[in-house]
Parts: C-alpha cells; sequence; structure tokens
C-alpha cells in the first residue's frame, strides 16, 4: 500500500469512527456533559471535577491548561450533589456552573481540601457559600463542545 493510500485508509477509519458516535461520543446531545467542559483539579493530592458551559470560565481554563493564564483558583458558588453528569462523584457538592471564574485571588475562608467540604458540606454550602482552593492545580480537561 502507498502512502497516499494508507493515508487515504487512515482518514476514512477516523471519519467513520466519528460518524458512528455512540453513548461515549463527548459532543452526543444526549450526554449530560455535551456543550462544556470538566476541568480535573487537585489540592494537595485530592482531585475534584468542575463542570462549565460558561465561555470565560472556559477560556480561562484553557489558558491556564496551555501555561498562558495567571488565574490558577476554581471559583464558585457551592451547590449540593455530585453535579450535572455526576461529574464531581464520589462528592456529594459542585461547584456552580454558571457562576464559575477562574481568580488570580480569593478570600481565605472559602479555601480547604475537598474532603474537607464533603465532611461539612451543609456548613460549606449554607454558610460559607462558595469554594475557593488556593492551592489547586489543574490536571486535565475533557471537552464536550
Amino acid at each position: 500500500m502507498n502512502k497516499a493510500t494508507h493515508l487515504t485508509a487512515i482518514v476514512f477509519a477516523v471519519l467513520s469512527v466519528a460518524a458512528c458516535g455512540g453513548d461515549d461520543d463527548p459532543t452526543d446531545p444526549d450526554n449530560p456533559l455535551a456543550g462544556g467542559i470538566v476541568a480535573t483539579f487537585t489540592v494537595e493530592g485530592e482531585a475534584f471535577r468542575v463542570w462549565t458551559d460558561n465561555v470565560i470560565a472556559i477560556s480561562d481554563i484553557l489558558a491556564l491548561q496551555a501555561g498562558i493564564g495567571d488565574a490558577t483558583i476554581p471559583n464558585s458558588t457551592l451547590r449540593r450533589g455530585p453535579g450535572i453528569g455526576d461529574h464531581n462523584a464520589p462528592y456529594g457538592w459542585h461547584m456552580d456552573p454558571t457562576d464559575l471564574e477562574m481568580a488570580e485571588l480569593t478570600i481565605e475562608v472559602c479555601s480547604a481540601l475537598p474532603s474537607f467540604v464533603e465532611a461539612n458540606v451543609d456548613e460549606w454550602v449554607d454558610v460559607v457559600g462558595q469554594y475557593c482552593p488556593w492551592s489547586a492545580v489543574l490536571e486535565g480537561v475533557e471537552d464536550f463542545r
């Protein structure tokens, strides 16, 4: 098989797989995460995930991933439950995707380990009201747009 034929076969295979879609297709409109991104952060070795379709937050997260963003702290109102598509399971809380922002500085009272928020979720949702882990490190991004 010559190079052109081989390349054509590869392109056809890729397009065929893409056209088939399926349950694991991130752009599938039936996927509850479609239209947004899931960003995984760690705080002192503990991982948590945020989902958002907020274009400004997405832009800031992608800039951080590319190494050109200065806003490193995810900051948002806290909500009960693991969130859309259970993206933050096994935690019983998630960051509100509509007001999620990436910040350079925040108040200290909203910074904690994800496990501490989980152990005190009622206080965090009802009293503190937001989560802004200062030492968060972006570990990865899944794009469902």
